[in-house]
């Protein structure tokens, strides 16, 4: 769900292969391609997406400026159903000009289905403008029409591929509003969004507000694929650009916090707070700072600040005692295939709490602090090579009992995703990285 780029090789004084895994459930892999190819005895890393909640961005009809989050939405049962029409109040039918006006203004106040119909309007007596199908791309991103929404947006771009208003807003459409999130769709916004900043940087009107939208998105688009070290200077170059944007401050403490750069990201976050107290992403990722800090306490009454401000968001983890968990873990190995616990040998399948900070900062970047599992050592028929100085660590298989309760909703959900979790650490173990596992369904 965030492919982030190539892995680190590791160097011979740390003989240490590693490789995460993240939710699926509700976020996008960060698969990390290893630079080692199959069968090369150098020690490799590999890393998905963190499990953290993602902001989502509304669709914009063009206007720039700060980019707010809101909770994900899911799209109707049926997006094709008009149970009550809606007029376009304009004395001028055939005017489309008052059409547009309208739908803007309707938009912009929220009276989304008036909006809609504004835009439909538009779209029937100029259907060449790249304004009415962006207008009405957004109209229906907002009712979570999202197929209609897509085909809306990839007809403005049609009409004109160079404009950055409406890459923006596609990219914007493509990173935060689509339900569930999928990596294709991040990747295409990321694509929406790169060529949007090129554009508007080369027009004789440089508007900084546009430019910043951009490189935020793509940060956004980034720290979605597990790409935190490139979404960072993308966020720093929105924020030279427009040094008060909330969403940019909190984008980059969050990219901070998944470089594992725990002081930085409490930095932004609480500059997040501090203008905007009720803000449950920036309470989240502060109270998860705290807990790698040893400050229970503190690290409780975030969690639960955000909880009450974003519900469905962020909801209780499941309540999972540590031998209740060990108990699963060892149910899930259980119920493996007689041929894959083969595989698994006398390799450690171990149980922490969260990850410690020397596995996550053995490669770089680093892995995120919400990774569900890891599997460390040499991947089977991989031995090190001679002159590898310290020996090599011995095999074995992490899950980690506080990421994987959070990210779920259900014990149900969790036991599943330990299983998933458990699979995927084994396919490392056999030599997969993240590109092949993601093909056999299991990223």
């Amino acid at each position: 769900m965030r492919t982030d780029g190539l892995a680190c090789v590791l160097g011979a004084a740390r003989a240490l292969a590693v490789a995460a895994v993240a939710a699926t459930a509700c976020r996008g892999d960060r698969p990390r391609k290893p630079v080692a190819p199959a069968g090369d005895a150098r020690p490799v890393a590999v890393a998905p997406a963190p499990a953290t909640p993602v902001r989502e961005v509304a669709a914009s009809t063009g206007t720039v400026g700060d980019l707010g989050r809101r909770p994900d939405r899911e799209p109707p049962a049926d997006e094709h159903s008009h149970d009550h029409a809606v007029d376009c109040p304009i004395d001028d039918p055939l005017d489309p000009d008052k059409a547009l006006d309208e739908a803007a203004a309707r938009y912009d106040t929220g009276e989304w289905e008036v909006a809609l119909a504004c835009t439909e309007v538009a779209v029937d007596l100029i259907p060449q403008s790249v304004e009415a199908h962006h207008l009405h791309a957004a109209a229906l991103a907002a009712l979570g029409r999202f197929g209609e929404a897509q085909t809306a947006f990839a007809m403005a771009i049609a009409l004109d591929p160079d404009d950055p208003e409406t890459l923006a807003a596609a990219a914007d459409f493509h990173i935060n509003a689509v339900t569930p999130k999928r990596r294709d769709s991040t990747l295409l916004g990321l694509a929406y969004a790169r060529r949007g900043s090129d554009k508007a940087s080369t027009r004789r009107r440089r508007d900084r507000d546009l430019r910043a939208r951009l490189a935020l998105l793509e940060g956004q688009a980034l720290n979605d694929l597990g790409r935190a070290d490139e979404a960072l200077p993308r966020i720093d170059a929105s924020l030279a650009l427009a040094p008060r944007s909330l969403a940019a401050r909190y984008e980059r403490g969050v990219s901070l916090f998944n470089l594992c750069r725990f002081d930085a990201a409490y930095t932004d976050l609480a500059a997040v707070l501090e203008r905007d107290p009720d803000d449950a992403y920036a309470h989240y990722h502060i109270g998860l700072i705290y807990e790698r800090k040893g400050r229970p306490k503190a690290a409780a009454e975030h969690l639960a600040r955000a909880r009450a401000l974003a519900p469905a968001d962020f909801p209780p983890p499941v309540d999972v005692s540590p031998d209740a968990f060990r108990a699963e873990v060892d149910a899930a190995v259980a119920e493996l295939p007689p041929d894959v616990r083969a595989v698994l040998g006398d390799v450690a399948v171990e149980v922490e709490d969260l990850p410690a900070l020397d596995d996550l900062t053995a490669v770089d970047p680093p892995f995120s602090p919400t990774i569900l599992g890891l599997f460390r050592g040499y991947p089977l028929g991989v031995t090190p090579p001679p002159d590898a100085g310290e020996p090599p660590p011995a095999r074995a298989i992490v899950l980690y009992r506080k990421n994987l309760a959070r990210a779920v909703r259900t014990r149900e959900e969790l036991d599943e995703q330990i299983r998933r979790t458990l699979l995927h650490e084994i396919g490392h173990l056999r030599g997969l990285d993240e590109d092949q596992l993601r093909r056999r369904g299991l990223e």
